[in-house]
């Protein structure tokens, strides 16, 4: 009590401040996780972008392997060799053929372990999405120029 004959005032208990939201980078909160069929779908995705790849590496080392068919030279060390394939366009169309293929099926590969990874945890779909996008751009690109 106070001199007066009052009794002193009660302090009211200041209200915390909320926490800061969590730093970019943290744990991911219940609003960026995904649903099961989500992550199920980055499984066959992941398989589908796995059977991609190899066709692509496969089919970029038999074009780069094969002769061209206006050079006799390496249709007959082809020949020698028990093959009898050659690629049907100019050194430039498998100079292209090459570029964007090679690219296309290393894309592909990177794709197929970040479908994993996001069917493990439901996160970096955006760039999933985003190496799948340029893996069958760059595919597709390159089966036209190979085939024109």
């Amino acid at each position: 009590m106070e001199a007066s004959g009052t009794p002193p005032s009660e302090q009211q208990p200041q209200a915390t401040p909320p926490p800061p939201p969590p730093p970019p980078g943290s744990t991911p909160t219940d609003e960026d996780q995904v649903s099961g069929g989500w992550r199920a779908l980055g499984v066959v995705l992941a398989l589908a972008l796995a059977f991609a790849c190899a066709v692509m590496v496969i089919a970029m080392a038999d074009i780069g392997s094969t002769p061209r068919c206006d050079d006799p030279e390496g249709i007959a060390e082809a020949l020698l060799e028990g093959e009898n394939e050659c690629f049907d366009g100019s050194s430039a169309q498998k100079v292209a053929t090459l570029v964007l293929g090679w690219p296309s099926g290393i894309l592909a590969g990177i794709a197929a372990l970040v479908a994993l990874y996001f069917a493990a945890t439901g996160r970096r779909g955006r760039l999933l999405l985003q190496l799948t996008a340029v893996a069958i751009v760059l595919g597709v690109l390159s089966i036209l120029v190979g085939s024109v």
